[in-house]
């Protein structure tokens, strides 16, 4: 029998793609390394962060004064009030116990923050009185009755910004 007979012939492989064949385990392997970096990167600037958050807080509690103890801090950021409504405010609940002293001093990163302090309906202090246009900073409040209180932030003229409130306890 001959070679050259035409059922003799030598197959040959058509190509089905032209794409190049997929390497899926080095597809993988990148696609984890890419992931894991990704989440080390956020790790590390969420630790940034919250090293700087430490920091801010850390110097304005020793701004509190001469026998301020630090009890608690409110880490404020407003935007700027919309056009036609209410300037944006933080709002956090405390229990305050009778018969203390407690101080509250802010801290202003961006912009004049205001804080004042209610009880169920009544303000009971500020630290911007808005008739002479004179901040108090910081302030104290002898707290009269053990209760719920409700502390309030905002920023003066109702514009952005940045500001970290501590509450300390003032020995007598």
């Amino acid at each position: 029998m001959s070679h050259n007979h035409p059922t003799s012939r030598k197959r040959t492989r058509i190509p089905v793609s032209s794409k190049p064949e997929c390497n899926c385990r080095m597809k993988y392997k990148m696609k984890t390394t890419l992931t894991t970096l990704a989440a080390i990167m956020l790790i590390a600037s969420t630790a940034m962060l919250q090293s700087d958050r430490q920091e801010r807080v850390q110097a304005c509690a020793e701004e509190a004064g001469e026998g301020a103890i630090y009890l608690k801090e409110f880490v404020v950021s407003l935007p700027k009030a919309e056009k036609d409504q209410p300037p944006p405010v933080f709002r956090q609940s405390v229990i305050l116990r009778g018969n203390n002293i407690y101080r509250f001093n802010l801290c202003n990163d961006k912009g004049q923050a205001i804080i004042r302090l209610y009880d169920s309906s009544t303000q009971l202090l500020t630290s911007y009185d808005t008739k002479t246009n004179k901040e108090y900073n910081p302030i104290n409040f002898l707290c009269r009755k053990t209760g719920q209180y409700l502390v309030v932030i905002s920023v003066k003229d109702g514009k952005a910004g940045e500001a970290v409130g501590i509450i300390s306890h003032v020995m007598k």
